[in-house]
């Protein structure tokens, strides 16, 4: 803890790189305090630009971040590669700097009124001040229960905000100031001399990505599921290591849900030498470890899968593993290319669009015409003619669509029908569609919403994940490629498949389709009948929000069909419940402290 007079800065270290055992936060220099959660990335690069005197092998990511601050000030953050959140307090001007990673991998909260302002890496470090109301912020609630996550500021606090991803913030006497400092251009176009240029590159931005974050001298772990993104992080990291260096992989298997089961692909990507294979099957419920999860998270759990991330993060914890690399944002990142088929169809090159759909039906075993409706027909379609064809058909339209359990009263109250029109209705774009539309999904709520909880179920183990599909030197070269590397002969993907080419298994390599996780999912759900039974027995404050004949409906449907958009209704609504009846008290929440907080 560093305390000044009107100021005060505090740290709960987690060591994970092997700088970080020289690391005292928080870090002064002359009149310069920070305190941060950072890895940052390119360090050869930035010593080779600062004067920094203390040799790299002693130089935590810290007195980097000191280091670029006192050279650019408050464009630092354009000079730096990693996942990071930080605060800097500058006594000579007697402002704050405060900054959060390009994708939101670190998360970083703030309070801010006329008296006070406060920054923390979790909300509850933010709850534990008396000055620091927690009075609930019902927006936030409708936008959860209507499964909507854009909104990339406000949290489930009236006073308690997010630092977006790619923003920073600089706070002072005058007032305050929040900006965005690094983008996706969808427009950036890179051009190589041939297909297998774009494979080298491509393979030299992922090794780099993941080299990065082996930085540790502890126990390094995958996740593994058998799918592509986290195959290829799996085999990458494994070729990278030192051949004494065990990889340890965690892969959540289900035996009772076949159809959500990828061991066949699991097995096929650790039979070789240097990995460690973890199987995880505990047949556990969506709201496992109930008490420890709620005590950490101060927010309702929001991923369906969130039980599977608690399981393979114990597990690491257990057999000493303390960086966990996870392939989130690999399709995203590496991007499946469908966009290529409506940007064909609009741009009238129907001979290269009908050799490519000719392909992928071949490939999936599907028509032509499925293939057409899905991914062109859907795609061009603005959002205006689709919602007077489902008035026509009396469908129900967007939000209805989204959540119709949602109370009409709540719902006018807060004005959600319009916020979630105004959030996800899509513009049609004629030009630069796939690369527009890449860029959509890489920087969408839902990812940065899945990146604070997961930070959440790691920290409560001790166990840092890391991401090398966010890397923003992959990140950015993947965007600006043809997007027939990316869709190419039918294949979706194309450019990682051809890129890994003899280090990827051949059944992982070219499979065709990624696993739906629906049936483990709806198990998972289904043991928690006891807690929804519970909620429909006394949903206490629930009924402000959700109809509750129509819910108990949904219940009845999903027990009866299992139909995936029940049971993504009835999981948000338990979630919901379980968190609010858990809140120790209305203003003030206490919850246990982990690292990095």
């Amino acid at each position: 803890m560093w305390c000044d007079t009107h100021v005060g800065l505090g740290h709960q270290q987690l060591e994970t790189t092997p700088e970080s055992k020289f690391d005292d936060q928080p870090v002064r220099d002359e009149d310069l305090v920070i305190t941060a959660d950072a890895r940052i990335d390119n360090r050869e690069e930035l010593f080779r630009t600062l004067p920094i005197s203390t040799s790299p092998t002693e130089t935590p990511d810290s007195q980097l971040l000191l280091a670029a601050y006192r050279r650019w000030g408050n464009h630092c953050v354009e000079h730096l590669a990693g996942s990071f959140a930080f605060v800097i307090w500058d006594g000579s001007s007697e402002t704050l700097f405060c900054a959060r990673d390009q994708f939101g991998v670190k998360p970083l909260y703030y309070h801010l009124d006329e008296n006070m302002f406060a920054a923390a890496s979790e909300i509850k470090a933010l709850l534990t001040i008396p000055d620091v109301p927690g009075n609930l912020n019902e927006t936030k609630i409708g936008d959860f229960l209507a499964g909507m996550f854009d909104d990339l500021e406000n949290t489930y606090y009236k006073t308690i905000q997010r630092v977006p991803p790619a923003h920073a913030m600089h706070i002072g006497a005058e007032g305050h100031e929040i900006w965005q400092y690094w983008d996706l251009n969808p427009t950036r176009t890179i051009t190589l001399e041939s297909d297998a240029a774009y494979e080298r590159r491509f393979r030299e931005l992922l090794e780099q990505a993941v080299q990065c974050r082996l930085r540790n001298d502890g126990q390094i772990g995958a996740a593994l599921s058998g799918g592509i993104d986290s195959s290829s992080i799996t085999v990458v990291a494994r070729d990278l290591l030192p051949t004494d260096k065990p990889l340890h992989t965690f892969s959540n298997v289900f035996d009772d849900a076949p159809r959500s089961d990828e061991r066949e692909y699991i097995e096929t990507v650790i039979d070789r030498d240097g990995i460690e294979p973890h199987f995880i099957s505990k047949k556990v419920g969506s709201l496992v470890d109930l008490d420890d999860l709620q005590d950490y998270f101060c927010i309702p759990p929001h991923n369906t899968m969130h039980f599977t991330r608690w399981e393979r993060a114990k597990r690491a914890d257990d057999v000493g593993v303390d960086v966990l690399l996870g392939g989130a944002r690999g399709d995203n990142t590496i991007g499946y290319g469908l966009g290529l088929l409506p940007q064909l169809f609009l741009t009238g090159r129907w001979l290269h669009l009908r050799r490519e759909l000719r392909s992928m039906c071949n490939i999936l075993d599907a028509s032509m015409r499925e293939m057409f409706v899905r991914h062109i027909l859907t795609e061009v379609t603005p959002d205006s003619v689709n919602r007077f064809r489902r008035r026509l058909k009396r469908q129900p339209v967007l939000l209805e669509k989204a959540n119709p359990t949602l109370d009409s009263d709540f719902v006018d109250r807060f004005g959600l029908a319009d916020r979630y029109k105004e959030f996800k209705s899509k513009p049609l774009r004629l030009t630069n569609r796939a690369r527009k539309d890449q860029r959509r999904s890489l920087l969408t709520g839902a990812g940065v919403a899945t990146f604070e909880t997961t930070d959440l179920i790691h920290a409560a183990f001790g166990v840092e994940p890391r991401y090398p599909f966010t890397d923003t030197r992959l990140v950015e070269f993947s965007l600006a490629i043809p997007p027939t590397q990316q869709f190419l002969d039918g294949w979706t993907r194309s450019i990682a498949r051809r890129s890994l080419d003899n280090l990827l298994p051949d059944k992982v390599q070219w499979r065709p389709w990624k696993t739906v996780m629906n049936a483990a999912f709806h198990n998972a759900l289904a043991r928690e009948d006891e807690r929804l039974q519970q909620l429909f027995s006394n949903p206490g404050p629930l009924e402000k929000y959700l109809d509750m004949d129509e819910l108990r409906e949904r219940y009845d449907q999903f027990y009866e069909h299992g139909a995936p958009q029940d049971a993504n209704i009835l999981w948000r609504a338990l979630s919901l419940w379980v968190w609010l009846t858990h809140r120790r008290a209305e203003d003030d929440p206490y919850c246990v402290s982990s690292p990095e907080s």
